[in-house]
């Protein structure tokens, strides 16, 4: 078995990821919410989109034990976050893309 020193010696680390246009801007928009922008999204649209999945019931008629996905979750809460400020969901997602690539140095081609 390789030793933990050994095997530090060998590791490189992973490049940072490559810009794919297919990607952008809905499934980079999501990959921030669902990562380090998780907190963007206000505290309130938060608990009260939480609340509404856990109320709805399941498949068998019972309360649910789990939230939905967290892809999903981010989709209906920024989905009730646009509809209270009315902005263009086009320019948020975006906005929100945009940041993402920021945020982990993602240069677009």
């Amino acid at each position: 078995m390789q030793k933990v020193t050994e095997a530090l010696a060998e590791w490189v680390p992973p490049t940072a990821p490559t810009y794919d246009a297919s990607l952008y801007p809905h499934q980079y928009a999501l990959d921030f919410l669902t990562g380090v922008g998780r907190s963007v999204i206000p505290r309130e649209i938060r608990h009260r989109i939480d609340r509404m999945v856990m109320a709805e019931p399941n498949a068998k008629g019972q309360q649910r034990k789990r939230k939905h996905p967290d892809r999903s979750m981010a989709r209906l809460m920024l989905s009730a976050w646009l509809e209270e400020t009315g902005e263009d969901e086009d320019a948020v997602y975006l906005a929100l893309a945009d940041r993402y690539l920021d945020t982990h140095g993602i240069a677009q081609a």
